[in-house]
């Protein structure tokens, strides 16, 4: 089944026009789908908020640098490039960056004149640049650079990990399973979905999904699991870990079955998935650190179909849990 990726392309924007437009045309004969902040609409959302979701949503993070490090947020003092790119490494976004050779850019200023260099945060530019190219990345001397880098990388990630992707609703037969036979996966910030109760004297914030057949056909042996973390965790399950397997059934008029995903106590500041350890009470393998939001997949399996949804998980500063649904994987 062929996929389409969704590619967000990172970089300063009145000097890198020219990069920036070989890029999309390198992703869109590539037969993929490129995306960038002067494609969006306009939102009264908090400008990093809106990059970071659209971030998100993208299989692939790739960013351009050339001679400027751009406009800075006023809380950080980082650029929004810089941010841009840090939220896709920490987030394990599947990234690559290219950057402009030092001749590139002399190049751009004999074409821009000094539009086309740094003249207020040169430190931070250069302490950027050392970063990047730490990482994965790939030179630019030219356009033509951007049009082989472009898709190789889109080509070497894809291979590397499991994208989703998009694909073309006509070619997917029978999307959710046999006929009849349709799983919903559900989230909310509210009971039943988001419970806060008091256990042994302390505070315990939990959140749940619910898993409702909205089809006509029974759904048999359903089994839950989580996987795909990123960041991972340290479990030696591996990336695929047994939710709830107790073969449940689900008749298209039963009501929503709600599955315990995550739990966290006040008195700690980690929590763990609802899934057995293996190392008994006190094994930390599959303990997770607040400050660090995690996106991961839950696959719900029933003989008849399956469906998968990509989630999002935090604990915010009161140690509250929150759950968000991104999408729906397949």
């Amino acid at each position: 089944m062929d996929k389409k990726y969704q590619v967000f392309i990172s970089s300063t924007y009145t000097d890198m026009k020219d990069e920036r437009q070989a890029a999309v045309e390198a992703v869109l004969q590539d037969g993929h789908i490129p995306a960038g902040m002067e494609l969006f609409a306009a939102s009264n959302k908090k400008q990093i908020e809106v990059i970071k979701s659209w971030i998100d949503s993208s299989d692939i993070f790739m960013l351009i640098l050339g001679g400027r490090y751009g406009s800075v947020d006023p809380d950080s003092g980082k650029s929004y490039i810089q941010l841009e790119y840090e939220y896709a490494v920490e987030t394990g976004k599947p990234f690559f960056a290219l950057y402009l050779t030092d001749n590139a850019i002399n190049a751009k200023v004999r074409l821009l004149g000094t539009d086309a260099i740094e003249r207020n945060d040169t430190k931070k530019l250069n302490e950027f640049r050392d970063l990047v190219k730490s990482r994965l990345c790939g030179e630019i001397q030219d356009l033509k650079d951007i049009r082989i880098h472009v898709p190789k990388a889109i080509r070497d990630l894809s291979a590397e990990n499991k994208l989703e992707g998009w694909v073309r609703a006509s070619s997917v037969i029978n999307l959710h399973g046999t006929l009849g036979a349709k799983i919903e996966i559900n989230t909310g910030p509210t009971t039943p979905y988001c419970v806060t109760d008091v256990r042994s004297g302390h505070v315990q914030s939990t959140v749940r999904i619910g898993i409702k057949n909205t089809g006509g056909k029974t759904l048999s042996n359903c089994k839950v699991y989580i996987e795909n973390i990123s960041p991972p965790t340290n479990s030696p399950g591996g990336t695929t870990m047994l939710l709830d397997g107790t073969g449940f059934q689900l008749r298209h008029d039963d009501p929503e079955k709600h599955v315990e995903i995550a739990a966290h106590g006040d008195n700690h500041d980690k929590f763990r998935f609802s899934t057995p350890i293996g190392g008994g009470f006190f094994d930390t393998a599959q303990w997770m650190d607040d400050n660090t939001r995690r996106t991961f997949a839950i696959r719900v399996v029933a003989t008849e179909c399956e469906r998968s949804a990509l989630f999002e998980i935090w604990a915010d500063e009161s140690r509250k849990l929150h759950l968000k649904l991104l999408n729906y994987v397949d």
